[in-house]
């Protein structure tokens, strides 16, 4: 049971929320097959690719209500609003509350609700459809209630105090409230029609959106495509396309040729489209590629803090030291991703901090190791110490073939320092079994990006409510990082918060706990139906409002 509770926090980490574009209003008319017929001007529709299906459309997402690892997560942007977002210029703003206030003591948000906005089946937006929304959230998730956030452990109570303001009770103060309830996953707000007296969501979110995005799931799909229509009630400007299909295409390289015969007009997110893949159709063309600007999301090494080897800081420092950061960038990644060099980007709340590094440097590598006692004494070509060769799994996940080559290159590198790490891929649920069991010397992963960084991944640290068996070895291993966390989740004091991430973030770089290799742009392909895309936010998600096209 502890498992499975792991395993679906770490898939809501890959997770990922939200504007809209202007254009005319006409409605479309789409048949289930995912063809547009036309009304007074041609609809515009556009066929997506993902690599699987869909069978539940509500904003919580467990192995309990669907076998899909996803489902549709990455969309929820499209059909679901926020009570409050991030414009351009990464500011907090209002999407379903017109304004908000946090009384003294941290523990209770007020909210006033936008008027006037109907769901997709027409019905209104109430404040007490808000309340339900927020109280639905630790019941739906039931075990996994953690996974996506430490905001929907502390809910109190959510009241409607009137039509149209609502009230969010915690049990304790919490300095991410707001920015947890940006995510869509699992703060999306729904018709409260559809949850049940004890606030489980009704089986209609298998065949409807009940949300207040511009969009709307048709209600019909073959198995491989599932077909989406605009929201005739949406309440925000009308997106330029008017409908849209999903192909469950599984395969990447399918994919790609998918897009080239025209099957499928848009593409995307990293883990649907490698580096390799944007670099040619960059330059084909016909085609347009895009990168977002943003890079939040950090692809990094974790180790086995529990292990004998990767216990000891010499180690971990001389293998970072290993690693050409700048090659892993540029050859590996194809230049569109950028370096990293802090377990966090700067450009995160409490993150803008002057953190030592590590530089690339093989000699400097090995003078540590042969100063720390690691020897090759019988001439293999691998240190030893206390008669035991430096040697461990380098575990990843199946099925990327950056990840591959990265593997490869980090085992080369260490070898260079007398270290024998060996490659060892696994299927994903084996993966998190190894790695919970601690079968493995070090893994790669990836922070949870978007609106989860930085906070519920710092929280992830304290093994107490940790539900990331990676970054949960920081706060066993350093009992102090967890007891900082625990302090850090219940601050109400901004300068208290600042101190405690200059803290945990200066033993992370300083104790070399993690390796930080590259920060992940996102990444999107289309035909030259589409003029541009702009990502949203927070662009984990797809945001097929923010679709323009051409003509």
């Amino acid at each position: 049971m502890k498992f499975k509770r792991l395993a679906a926090a770490l898939l809501s980490a890959a997770m990922v929320v939200s504007l809209a574009a202007c254009s005319g209003n006409e409605e479309p008319a789409q048949s289930s097959s995912g063809t547009t017929e036309t009304t007074e001007t041609e609809a515009v529709h556009v066929n997506l690719a993902e690599s699987w299906g869909f069978e539940y459309f509500y904003t919580i997402i467990t192995p309990e209500v669907s076998s899909s690892q996803y489902d549709i997560t990455y969309y929820l942007t499209s059909f679901y609003d926020t009570l409050v977002t991030y414009n351009e210029n990464n500011e907090l703003v209002g999407s379903l509350a017109e304004d908000w206030s946090m009384s003294e003591d941290g523990l209770v948000y007020t909210f006033q609700i936008r008027e006037g906005v109907k769901f997709s089946d027409g019905s209104d937006l109430t404040a007490e459809d808000v309340a339900k929304s927020l109280m639905a959230v630790p019941v739906n998730l039931g075990q996994y209630n953690g996974g996506y956030g430490r905001l929907s452990t502390i809910i109190e109570s959510a009241e409607a105090t009137g039509d149209y303001t609502v009230e969010l009770r915690l049990t304790q103060p919490y300095y991410n409230t707001l920015r947890e309830l940006c995510l869509a996953n699992p703060f999306g707000i729904v018709s409260s029609e559809q949850l049940n007296d004890d606030l489980t969501a009704k089986d209609t979110f298998r065949t409807a959106t009940y949300g207040t995005g511009p969009y709307m799931y048709e209600g019909d799909n073959d198995g491989q495509t599932w077909n989406f229509v605009r929201n005739p009630n949406y309440w925000g400007e009308a997106p330029e396309v008017d409908s849209f299909s999903i192909k469950s295409i599984p395969d990447n390289d399918a994919k790609i040729l998918a897009l080239k015969n025209g099957e499928v007009d848009f593409i995307s997110g990293i883990k649907n489209v490698s580096a390799e893949s944007y670099d040619k159709i960059s330059q084909t063309e016909g085609f347009g590629a895009k990168i977002d600007d943003k890079a939040l999301q950090t692809y990094y090494v974790g180790y086995n803090l529990n292990d004998t080897v990767f216990g000891d800081s010499v180690i971990r420092k001389a293998i970072a030291s290993a690693i050409d950061k700048d090659a892993v960038a540029d050859s590996i990644y194809g230049g569109l991703h950028d370096r990293a060099d802090s377990f966090f980007s700067t450009d995160l709340p409490y993150c803008d901090l002057e953190l030592s590094t590590t530089t690339f440097d093989i000699d400097a590598a090995n003078q540590m190791l042969d100063e720390a006692g690691y020897v090759d004494t019988d001439g293999d070509g691998i240190r030893e110490k206390d008669g035991a060769n430096i040697s461990a799994a380098f575990l990843y996940q199946t099925g990327s073939a950056s990840d591959d080559n990265l593997v490869v290159y980090i085992c080369d590198q260490a070898q260079k320092i007398g270290i024998e790490l060996t490659p060892q891929s696994a299927a994903m649920m084996d993966w998190y079994a190894m790695v919970q069991s601690g079968d493995y010397g070090l893994t790669v992963f990836k922070t949870q990006g978007g609106f989860y960084d930085p906070a519920n991944v710092v929280t992830n640290i304290n093994p107490q409510t940790s539900m990331d068996p990676i970054v949960m070895l920081l706060g066993s291993t350093q009992p102090e990082l967890a007891d900082l966390v625990a302090e850090l989740d219940s601050s109400t004091d901004g300068t208290r918060i600042q101190e405690i991430y200059q803290t945990i973030l200066t033993t992370i770089a300083d104790e070399e706990l993690t390796t930080p290799l590259v920060y992940m742009h996102q990444l999107a392909i289309y035909s030259d139906k589409i003029a541009d895309y702009t990502f949203p936010m927070d662009a984990n998600f797809t945001s097929v409002q923010n679709i323009k096209i051409n003509g």
